[in-house]
C-alpha cells in the first residue's frame, strides 16, 4: 500500500536517520533508487545543506510533529543539475521514540498552475486598463518565463503587412531583438519568420542544424540561442497577428507542459493584440470624422 500510495513516505530509524522505507513517490521525489540501509545525509547530502537534517533532530528531540507547507527544497540530479520542488509534508515522531515517519506531497506543479492562473488575470486587468501593449504583452510572457523549469526566454512580435515588428522580448538581448525588427517573412525565415508565413507553428530544436535558420544561423548562435519554437497567434478569422516564440539556450524538443502554455499565450496574446488594433482603428476613425466635420 505504502509503495503504490500517490504521495511520498519514508521511514527513518535511528538517531542518524536511516531509511529502511522509501516508496516509490519518494525515490521520484529525490531521483535516487538505492536509498534503503543509508541515512539520510548519506544519500541526500543536499537536504543537510537545506537544513532539513537539523529539522528532523528537533523533532527526534522534542517529540513533536513538524509541518511544512509549500516547502522549497533543491534536489540534486544525475546530470548535476538541480531542480526546486514544493513539498507539503510532515515528519511524524514514532511512538516508540526511535524513528520519524515522513509523509507528503510534490505541490511543485499545484503552485505554478496557482501563479499562471493569477499572472493570466493581471495580464487581463493591464489590457482592460489600456495599459501599453508592450508591457501588457512582456506581462503575458512572463508567465512562461517564470514557471519555466528550463529558462526558456520569451518573444512575441507582430506582424504588420509582410513584415514582423517588436511586440515584447523582455529577456532576449535588445541587439538581437533590432537585428530581428522589420524581417520579411518566407517559407525559410527562421522559426518566426516560417510560422506567420505558413499560418503554422514551427519547432526547431536546434539552431545549429535546422535549414530555416541558415540566414540567421550566425546572429542566434552569437547570443547564445540554440532551440526556438515559434507559434502563429491568430485571429478569430485566423488571420495572423503575429508569432509567439519560446528560446532556449541548448537544443530541445518541446514538452506536453510547454505546449499547454504556448496554447495560453497564444490566445491571450490574440485577445490582447487584437483590442489593440481595434482601439486604434476606432481612434482613427474618430480622428478622420473629426478632420471632415464642417466649421460652426
Amino acid at each position: 500500500m505504502f509503495e503504490q500510495a500517490p504521495g511520498f513516505i519514508a521511514l527513518l530509524e535511528g538517531a542518524d536517520h536511516r531509511i529502511v522505507v522509501a516508496n516509490a513517490a519518494f525515490r521520484e521525489l529525490v531521483g535516487e533508487q538505492d536509498l534503503i540501509g543509508r541515512t539520510i545525509s548519506e544519500a541526500l547530502p543536499e537536504f543537510v545543506i537545506q537544513g532539513l537534517v537539523g529539522i528532523l533532530n528537533g523533532v527526534d528531540r522534542s517529540g513533536q510533529a513538524f509541518v511544512g507547507r509549500a516547502m522549497p527544497l533543491c534536489i540534486a540530479r544525475s546530470d548535476g543539475s538541480t531542480e526546486e520542488v514544493l513539498v507539503d509534508l510532515v515528519f511524524q515522531p514514532l511512538h516508540d521514540g526511535h524513528g520519524i515517519f515522513i509523509q507528503g506531497q510534490n505541490v511543485t506543479e499545484d503552485k505554478r498552475s496557482e501563479a499562471v492562473r493569477n499572472a493570466h488575470n493581471k495580464v487581463l486587468e493591464l489590457a482592460i486598463g489600456d495599459s501599453p501593449l508592450e508591457k501588457t504583452l512582456s506581462e503575458l510572457i512572463s508567465i512562461v518565463e517564470d514557471s519555466s523549469r528550463t529558462g526558456v526566454l520569451g518573444s512575441i512580435l507582430l506582424l504588420e503587412g509582410n513584415h514582423l515588428h517588436h511586440g515584447a522580448a523582455p529577456s532576449l538581448p535588445q541587439a538581437y531583438c533590432d537585428a530581428l525588427e522589420g524581417t520579411e517573412i518566407g517559407p525559410c525565415v527562421g522559426s518566426c519568420g516560417t510560422a506567420a508565413y505558413l499560418g503554422a507553428a514551427v519547432f526547431v530544436t536546434d539552431i545549429a542544424e535546422d535549414p530555416l535558420w541558415a540566414d540567421f544561423r550566425e546572429l542566434a548562435m552569437s547570443h547564445g540561442l540554440r532551440a526556438c519554437w515559434s507559434t502563429p497567434i491568430f485571429t478569430r478569422g485566423r488571420k495572423v497577428l503575429g508569432t509567439f516564440a519560446m528560446y532556449h539556450r541548448e537544443p530541445r524538443e518541446a514538452t506536453m507542459r510547454d505546449l499547454m502554455l504556448v496554447d495560453l499565450v497564444t490566445q491571450t496574446a490574440a485577445l490582447v493584440i487584437d483590442r489593440e488594433q481595434a482601439q486604434k482603428a476606432l481612434k482613427d476613425i474618430a480622428g478622420m470624422v473629426g478632420q471632415s466635420a464642417p466649421a460652426a
